[in-house]
């Protein structure tokens, strides 16, 4: 979803621009300067942050006040704050600009701007970004040994280096760890299915979600193939590929990643699975590395579609209003099936 900008906007990118960093060519800045901002427009997708985007020249990363679709008046509690994190998370992104990596990121090209409340607590926060060129990949396919080169990259990065880890966050930043009360409270979703979904839940349904759980939280605290650079959300607007002609077939190019919001150090597969929940579930075994990590990737994909549950679950509770159970149990359990098996060797 896309708007117009307005007035506050245009004040925080006029800012910005005073604040520009020194190491930004002297004719970028000049362009940047003279550039019309009232012919960009605001992408309103993001869960953390808006974005007003200039094509072709920059864009105005803004927090939010709020979670996106969060009821009128919520905001964020100061710890969660995106504007709170705001400095961090460009930190991290300085520091894979830094690393040599085969794509492009969102390099910071001003100071974070800050609005702070009378106690000192961040109320807004923005940052100018260079533009990243591209477009999202067409969904359900794509070259594995490509987005397998995508993780190879990834792992590239020493998670270690002061630069880069004083960036990362933890591995459950978005909806937090899998707790005691939230694998048992997941483990009572059938309570909360109407009656004709009440028979979609695999068998022993309680047990399988403590053990997708489980085997998640222990990998992410000790991953298996030792620690890698995690994105976190490998899919749709935050990978800009370009198509390039290639005879008679289009050949797609990876352009640069962008929010790396969610990025930790943690287990490698997971890079994998989300790349799999885009391009096809399909292409996770031509995707992984060994079959190992194939079969904790699809583990993974298991335990992000119980956290789609959850969220729905949660929704309901918020709103009084069902969900659409029936196309997201379908889409779903099928992913959590297969994790089970994963998990047993199968």
């Amino acid at each position: 979803m896309t708007s117009s900008p307005v007035a506050s906007e245009f004040e925080l990118a006029a800012e910005a621009l005073t604040r520009l960093l020194p190491d930004v060519p002297a004719a970028l800045a000049d362009r940047l300067r003279a550039a019309a901002w009232s012919a960009g427009h605001v992408v309103e997708s993001g869960q953390f942050h808006r974005v007003l985007v200039l094509d072709g020249l920059a864009v105005l990363r803004m927090a939010r006040v709020s979670e996106a679709g969060a009821p009128v008046g919520a905001a964020w509690a100061p710890e969660d704050s995106p504007a709170a994190h705001l400095p961090r998370r460009v930190g991290l992104v300085t520091a894979l600009a830094d690393a040599g990596l085969p794509f492009a990121v969102p390099r910071p090209l001003s100071a974070v701007l800050r609005r702070d409340d009378d106690a000192g607590r961040p109320l807004a926060a923005a940052v100018l970004q260079a533009f990243v060129p591209g477009q999202p990949h067409p969904p359900h396919e794509g070259d594995p040994t490509v987005l397998r080169g995508i993780v190879d990259a990834l792992d590239t990065v020493d998670v270690t280096d002061p630069a880069v880890a004083a960036g990362l966050g933890p591995a459950f930043a978005f909806r937090g760890p899998w707790t005691a009360e939230r694998v048992a409270r997941v483990g009572r979703l059938g309570a909360s299915l109407p009656t004709e979904h009440a028979g979609a839940l695999p068998a022993d349904w309680a047990g399988l979600v403590a053990r997708i759980a489980g085997a998640v939280t222990a990998w992410a605290a000790a991953p298996p193939d030792g620690p890698a650079l995690v994105h976190g959300d490998l899919a749709g607007h935050n990978m800009h590929w370009v198509p390039a002609p290639d005879g008679d077939d289009v050949r797609w190019e990876l352009s640069g990643i962008l929010d790396w919001d969610l990025a930790h150090a943690g287990d490698g597969a997971r890079n994998v699975a989300y790349l799999g929940i885009w391009h096809g579930e399909e292409r996770i075994e031509d995707i992984a590395r060994t079959p190992a990590e194939a079969r904790r990737a699809r583990v993974w994909l298991g335990a992000a579609g119980l956290d789609s549950l959850d969220d729905a679950a949660a929704r309901q509770e918020l709103t009084g209003r069902a969900p659409r159970w029936g196309r997201l149990l379908r889409k779903v359990v099928p992913r959590i099936e297969r994790a089970s098996c994963a998990l047993a060797g199968r």
